[in-house]
């Protein structure tokens, strides 16, 4: 009987081991507690485990065995069959790696002690990233003397928890690059619970070439896993599908230099994790402050002006960020400095405006992901003081007293002059600078003019006057301005110029010029009229002449057949000068 027993129980056994290959249909691999033989990755919410395990396919081997904690629940990544009778609970049986030298047969890596083949050796190890994700590092050694080419891959049954059959879909930038796998927990879920990263951008990851998903009975070959992959499959690269699952990613022809040694990583993550892009964490792990220094030549817009964003940045994951910027509707920037997830950040960077934007000059700023999605920023914007409407300022005349002018701009009305800085003549500028702190940037120049004053002068001239031997001149006063008029008279006869006033007996015209001061407008000579000074024996105004004799006289009252000389003289009654 107990032969009987025991042959029953190995014929079972049997039997359920047959099944673990073509998976038993009712599973588990959500943990209440922590399984044995798994280590907490440094604080993050993910478990590892690398002892021998069954996989369905390949059979048994040392993979990387991956747990994710859930709401204190721990949820496998990978699949497993369960133990004798399907009653024991297993974690799955892990992702598994294989490499292949200059060529050679592809060899499986053992996780836990490593591998070596063909003069390359090949191990594992885990490193915590961001909250929820590890990253899975493949360090490859060369100890051969000449330079080797390799390829080296991951191949994975996957399945969370219980679900053997979760959606599998690919994860890509706004670039529609592919960076990575995610799959939900099952059909009816937004957000994914598992995420394989490994595409060009992601932090912690060696950009792969080539990768698939579909059945998971496929591609599991060492020889397939580093790159040669069946495409006439089950299910091949079918998104959202609900089907048992599996997926692989590879890199190739990778040169190692001898004693050379290379790493090889992708990242892992197994949480409750929005990953729909843009991928932005929320306020507690995203802050930021954006502000310009050194203000002293904030208005001369022909130069760079230095500005810096800081704040702090931790994702869950731990994809390092970028913060990018753009300057009046320039070309993006990036600032190359990452944001380093969990860490603060403080980066400097260059705005420069365009000169010919007289009205708003705005920096924006966005977030980047490291893949290109990317989430806008509140920017700052300042106003162009060129943009302003300015009425108030106007030319006007020097008349001794400060001009004050009521300005207007900005919707405000200042007083402007009050200082007294506008009362001499001259040409001027007022200048309305920009206020950072005001949100306004650039310089306005007005120009105006305050014009000298015009000499204003009376000229009064002497009658005519009976010679007496004294000088008789003419009196100029000054009634605006300030310059000494020059006062000369000219003897209409001679044309001799006097600067004094006259005694002689003559005719004088009188000519007066006022020289240009600072503040006024000069006069230049003119005749302001005649006086005569005569005798009084001759003097034409005791003439009788009788005008239709057409005779001439002197200013003595001499008869004349005709003028023969300068001098002045009578004829039909009227003056005539000859010169």
């Amino acid at each position: 009987m107990k032969k009987l027993t025991l042959l029953m129980l190995l014929l079972i056994a049997g039997a359920f081991a047959t099944n673990a290959q073509e998976k038993e249909p009712m599973r588990s691999a959500i943990f209440d507690n922590l399984p044995s033989e798994f280590t907490q990755l440094g604080n993050t919410s993910i478990y590892y485990s690398m002892i021998e395990r069954q996989a369905a396919g390949p059979g048994t081997i040392v993979g990387v065995s991956i747990l994710g904690e859930i709401n204190d629940r721990y949820y496998s990544s990978t699949y497993e069959s369960n133990g004798l009778l399907g009653f024991i609970k297993r974690a799955g049986a892990g992702f598994l790696a294989a490499f292949q030298v200059d060529g050679n047969n592809a060899v499986q890596v053992n996780a836990r002690t490593g591998t070596t083949a063909n003069g390359v050796t090949f191990n594992t190890s885990l490193e915590p990233q961001g909250d929820v994700a590890a990253r899975i590092i493949y360090t490859l050694t060369n100890t051969n003397d000449q330079a080797v080419t390799v390829n080296a891959g991951v191949w994975g049954d996957i399945m969370i928890g219980d679900n053997d059959r979760a959606p599998l879909e690919r994860l890509k930038n706004s670039q529609d690059y592919v960076y990575g796998i995610k799959m939900k927990y099952q059909n009816t879920q937004n957000t994914p619970l598992l995420c394989a990263l490994f595409g060009e951008g992601v932090t912690g990851a060696t950009p792969i070439d080539d990768y698939w998903f579909g059945f998971y009975r496929n591609n599991y070959y060492p020889y397939q896993i580093v790159g040669s992959y069946s495409t006439n499959i089950s299910n091949y690269m079918q998104e959202n599908g609900n089907y048992d699952c599996g997926m692989g990613f590879c890199w190739k022809n990778r040169v190692i230099e001898p004693g050379e040694t290379i790493e090889l990583s992708w990242v892992i993550s197994v949480g409750e994790i929005d990953y729909e892009e843009p991928v932005v964490p929320g306020e507690d792990h995203f802050t930021y402050e954006v502000e310009a220094y050194n203000i002293d030549a904030w208005n001369d817009l022909g130069t760079g002006h230095p500005a810096h964003i800081w704040g702090y940045y931790e994702h869950p994951y731990g994809q390092n960020g970028y913060i990018e910027y753009q300057v009046d509707g320039g070309e993006w920037i990036r600032i190359e400095q990452p944001l380093i997830s969990g860490e603060d950040y403080d980066l400097e960077f260059i705005m420069r405006f365009d000169l010919e934007n007289i009205t708003l000059h705005t920096l924006n700023l966005r977030f980047n992901d490291g893949l290109d999605n990317y989430t806008e920023l509140n920017g700052l914007s300042w106003t162009d003081v060129r943009s302003f409407n300015v009425e108030g300022f106007e030319d006007r005349t020097y008349n001794g007293e400060p001009q004050i002018y009521n300005v207007t701009y900005d919707g405000e009305i200042y007083v402007v002059g009050t200082e007294g800085e506008y009362v001499e003549p001259g040409d001027y500028f007022y200048q309305i600078f920009g206020d950072y702190d005001q949100n306004t940037i650039g310089i306005y120049t007005v120009e105006f003019t305050i014009d000298k004053g015009q000499t204003e002068i009376i000229v009064t001239l002497p009658e005519d006057v009976m010679y007496d031997g004294e000088a008789h001149g003419a009196t100029v006063q000054v009634v605006v301005g300030d310059g000494t008029p020059i006062v000369t008279y000219v003897n209409v006869a001679t044309g001799e110029i006097l600067t004094e006033a006259p005694v002689e007996v003559g005719i004088y015209d009188v000519i007066v010029e006022v020289p240009e001061t600072d503040y006024y407008y000069g006069l230049e000579a003119d005749s302001y009229g005649q006086f005569q000074i005569y005798r009084k024996s001759t003097a034409v105004e005791e003439l009788t002449i009788n005008e239709d004799n057409g005779a001439w006289y002197t200013i003595e009252g001499i008869r004349v057949n005709a003028p023969s000389q300068r001098g002045i003289y009578i004829h039909n009654g009227k003056k005539y000068v000859v010169k």
